[in-house]
């Protein structure tokens, strides 16, 4: 297996943040695992040699993304009385596998 074979585990998670029906302000976080690997198109990506690198180019390649393709969305996250104004996407884990 050469290096650029390898496969990474990446556990994430993102927190989205709204307002509900009362005008109080919440957060709801949802966490999720993906195989992330040099297959995947990313502009100006780094080498897939360490973690840190791997952690870069999974934050690259999310920047792009909705939330939906990476989590399940909050229950209430159409409804008309409850405001989601923005996502967060942290890395909490990443494993060569």
């Amino acid at each position: 297996m050469t290096k650029f074979d390898v496969i990474w585990n990446v556990r994430f998670e993102v927190t989205f943040y709204g307002v509900d029906k009362k005008g109080k302000s919440f957060r709801e976080i949802k966490e999720n695992t993906m195989k992330f690997d040099d297959k995947f198109e990313i502009p100006n990506k780094l080498p897939f040699d360490s973690k840190e690198n791997v952690e870069i180019n999974f934050l690259l390649w999310v920047d792009g993304i909705s939330p939906e393709k990476l989590v399940p969305l909050p229950y209430d996250y159409y409804d008309k009385d409850v405001r989601y104004g923005e996502e967060s996407i942290d890395v909490l884990e990443v494993i060569k596998k």
